[in-house]
């Protein structure tokens, strides 16, 4: 049982073996690329059938609440003092600064009780 027609194939010149090999190729991407246009388009329907439509239904029933901006924080005032400040002050506020930017919370959210110097190599 063969399915390739041995005779057919024999009589052939190998341009018209090439020839029809590459007419087999050709139909055989077109038929691909049809199939995923008509994928493409299903897809296309079914957004606009499913998204868009209710979307713009939703739009007209109901008004888009509206959205106030968070206000910014304002830091508090610094107050002045006599005396500079000291090496560990410095240090607290530049932890405490560090860990605002890293946790993303205001500064006032929490407080650096202590902290401990540790051998540097």
């Amino acid at each position: 049982m063969n399915f390739i027609n041995l005779p057919l194939l024999t009589a052939l010149t190998f341009g018209e073996r090439i020839k029809m090999g590459l007419q087999v190729l050709v139909f055989g991407m077109a038929v691909i690329f049809a199939v995923l246009i008509l994928l493409w388009g299903i897809l296309e329907l079914f957004r606009i059938i499913f998204y868009e439509i209710p979307k713009k239904k939703a739009a007209e029933k109901e008004p888009e609440p509206v959205v106030k901006a968070p206000e910014p924080v304002v830091p508090a005032p610094v107050e002045e003092t006599a005396e500079p400040e000291t090496s560990d002050e410095v240090i607290v506020a530049a932890i405490t600064a560090a860990l605002s930017v890293v946790m993303d919370k205001p500064q006032t959210s929490f407080r650096v009780v202590s902290f401990r110097r540790t051998a540097s190599k």
